[in-house]
């Protein structure tokens, strides 16, 4: 095994290109590229997302790159390669602290991004979770949010952190809505209560008053692209933009999003899904395909229109949009902790978490630094619930 160590440093230094040494007898190559440098390598990157051992949209070079590009431009992408060259890890990495005491590289997940999950090669799984887990935070504490926590990465990650003797824990674990492709093709409707079913029955009742309703679904890349712009404009006039979290709240997350849409739309990945009353849209849900998960991204809609759950209709016929590509087998929420709408509709369960790995044998600041971490979480938690009332 080779010897390699990054400490925060080498992420925090941002004035120069940084690319981490390797001892002459070491296996594996680590690099630190900035967001152009990591472009260069994007038919790799392409081909690792493929091969990796769990999907996550949100690393693919056409959503990370424009998030760095227009979120935080300081962000480096760590790539791992085998003794062959071939790419088979890679993150994106900032120097952090742990509870704001002790040193950390944090794999970077923006706000509007639903999962932190490295990319690793499946075929090479020791020796991609070997290189992030074991090596790369250097002597200081490595921290990976929103990591699901009962899939294949999660499990190599603590083991190869076990084996190099780092202690490993998890924080703000949570059980996040999903549906899963029912193999006999039953209805996931009928899990419903009858109550349930007959309420949003009549608020779809309701809402055919207003007008001919109807729900459209598009992958064709113009009309994503239009069905987008409808998309912003719904999210700021909403509860989202008087709060300032909608996408075109900001110049920079607006651009983000529009690139993002853009780029998978090119490539047929992007799922746009509206429930409309003539032409006017009452409900948008913008989703993204990869590998075997469709992920419901972001939804808005009219709040004039309100009485009749727009949302939830649009939740309860999201899945025969995207359950249409036979690829598909899990919907992905990517609900934040504590969020019960999809959870009232959809009955499937993800356990995500924060994955931190400590320094190897473990050491006085870190585990301050993890303390807290934890009191942070939990405190963010309870402020999401008190809003939630």
């Amino acid at each position: 095994m080779s010897a390699i160590s990054l400490h925060a440093a080498a992420i925090a230094d941002r004035r120069v290109e940084r690319r981490v040494a390797v001892d002459r007898q070491g296996q594996r190559d680590i690099a630190l590229l900035s967001s152009p440098q990591a472009a260069s390598l994007i038919a790799e990157w392409r081909d690792l997302a493929r091969r990796g051992a769990d999907d996550n949209v949100f690393f693919h070079p056409g959503v990370l790159l424009p998030a760095v590009d227009h979120l935080d431009p300081g962000i480096r992408i760590a790539t791992v390669r085998n003794p062959a060259g071939r790419l088979i890890a890679l993150a994106p990495v900032d120097a952090v602290r742990l509870g704001r005491v002790a040193p950390a590289v944090r794999l970077w997940v923006h706000d509007f991004a639903a999962l932190g999950t490295p990319l690793i090669d499946a075929g090479d799984m020791t020796a991609g979770a070997a290189a992030i887990a074991g090596r790369l935070p250097g002597d200081g504490s490595l921290i990976m949010p929103s990591l699901p926590l009962d899939g294949p990465v999660a499990a190599a990650l603590v083991k190869a952190a076990e084996t190099a003797g780092r202690p490993t824990a998890i924080v703000g674990a949570h059980r996040r809505a999903v549906l899963r492709r029912d193999p006999d093709g039953a209805d996931f409707r009928s899990t419903l209560s009858s109550r349930r079913r007959g309420q949003l029955a009549r608020q779809m009742r309701r809402l055919a008053e207003t007008g001919p309703v109807t729900v459209e679904a598009t992958a064709e890349p113009d009309r994503v692209r239009a069905r987008f712009e409808e998309f912003l404009a719904l999210e700021v006039r909403g509860w989202k933009g008087r709060r300032g979290t909608a996408l075109a709240s900001s110049i920079a997350t607006a651009a983000f999003a529009r690139d993002v849409v853009f780029n998978r739309s090119e490539r047929g990945t992007v799922r746009i899904a509206s429930i409309r009353v003539g032409e006017r849209p009452v409900a948008i849900a913008v989703s993204f395909v990869a590998g075997a998960t469709a992920y419901a991204w972001r939804i808005a809609y009219d709040e004039d229109f309100g009485r009749a759950s727009p949302g939830a209709q649009l939740l309860l016929d999201l899945p025969a949009t995207l359950f249409f590509d036979p690829a598909v087998e899990t919907l992905d929420s990517c609900s934040p902790a504590g969020d019960r709408f999809a959870a009232s509709l959809w009955p499937d369960r993800m356990a995500v978490g924060t994955l931190v790995i400590g320094p190897p044998g473990g050491s006085l600041l870190h585990n301050a630094g993890l303390a807290a971490f934890r009191a942070e979480t939990e405190a963010r938690a309870a402020a999401r619930r008190l809003r939630g009332r």
